[in-house]
């Protein structure tokens, strides 16, 4: 057979440390007893990774799997939109843009357009998180990736994280399902990642790869 065979994929990792309560509520106490100067100088108000790192605190649990995500309809027109026909409207940025879990392990399907715990506003069952700084996109690495970054803090999504999804939304809350418009959900993947218990915070990062199954090729 005569000419050449190209394919790419898309995967993603997605990585999750944990602390629990005792350790949330001592790092918590430092940085008040601190007057907040850390938790300024980490860019928020919210006990996040870089207030964690500041004291010393490494997480009880790091949790970390591959390969484990769907670009989802909606994902791939915003991105196509990018190289022909309308351009994504609303980009993903520092206030736009949010990880959302949910409890239901119900299968990935392409048209989906909501974590599928969405179930009408229920907190106990899904909730998105603003990121915690503007997605990265690094060109650097071969294939090239994109990174979001959200902290779930004590009070929010302490439920079995079974399913993970992306939007650019531009608050935390429960539910996209009522968005519309410009807002889309990019990506959702279904795997077991435990349970988070009231008082502990976890943080999710999605590190979404675009380029060459193998990892080979070349990036220009």
């Amino acid at each position: 057979m005569n000419g050449s065979l190209e394919y790419a994929a898309v995967s993603t990792s997605l990585l999750i440390h944990k602390w629990d309560a005792e350790q949330t509520e001592w790092v918590a106490r430092k940085a008040e007893r601190d007057s907040l100067r850390v938790l300024r100088e980490a860019g928020n108000l919210t006990v996040g990774p870089k207030v964690f790192e500041h004291y010393g605190v490494v997480p009880y649990e790091t949790w970390q799997r591959d390969n484990v995500n769907n670009i989802l309809q909606a994902g791939w027109v915003a991105l196509l939109g990018g190289i022909a026909g309308t351009s994504i409207t609303t980009k993903f940025s520092a206030t736009n843009g949010r990880i959302g879990v949910g409890t239901s392990s119900t299968a990935v399907s392409y048209t989906q357009t909501a974590l599928q715990g969405d179930t009408g506003g229920s907190s106990t069952t899904s909730y998105y998180q603003l990121v915690s700084s503007a997605p990265t996109i690094s060109t650097a690495s071969s294939p090239p990736t994109l990174t979001l970054v959200s902290a779930f803090g004590t009070g929010v999504a302490n439920f079995a994280w079974n399913e993970f999804g992306s939007d650019n939304y531009t608050t935390s809350g429960v539910t996209t399902t009522t968005i519309g418009g410009s807002y889309i959900f990019f990506n959702r993947g279904v795997v077991g990642m435990g349970t988070k218990a009231s008082g502990q915070t976890w943080t999710a990062t999605e590190t979404i790869s675009f380029g060459y199954p193998s990892g080979s090729g070349t990036v220009s």
